[in-house]
């Protein structure tokens, strides 16, 4: 199975910036409903390989992205927007160790 496509999910500065480096799929969300429903979409596109979301809109959508981080692939990232780094990468960073880890790990 060839994972090729790389998706976007962020703020229209975000998306606009990546599709100009090879992003093949984009979203711009209006709510937390919208961002978690496209990636679960993306996610179940067996073509995926990567899927990138902006840290504030991650915010919104933890749990899911925990529940679908338990696969190898597609790779969710988490970026930070234009304003900047929020932190939640390293919330969810965390969460996961722990889970795999079974300890709490400082970073």
């Amino acid at each position: 199975m060839v994972s090729d496509k790389i998706a976007v999910i962020g703020d229209r500065d975000t998306v606009t910036g990546l599709r100009m480096v090879g992003a093949t799929e984009h979203f711009i969300p209006k709510s937390p409903e919208e961002t978690r429903s496209k990636l679960l979409e993306y996610f179940r596109d067996p073509k995926m390989g990567l899927i990138i979301l902006t840290e504030p809109l991650a915010k919104t959508v933890q749990a899911t992205i925990l529940e679908l981080s338990q696969a190898p692939v597609p790779v969710i990232l988490l970026i930070p927007d234009r304003h900047g780094p929020t932190g939640e990468y390293e919330t969810i960073l965390k969460e996961l160790i722990r889970r795999a880890v079974g300890i709490e790990i400082k970073i």
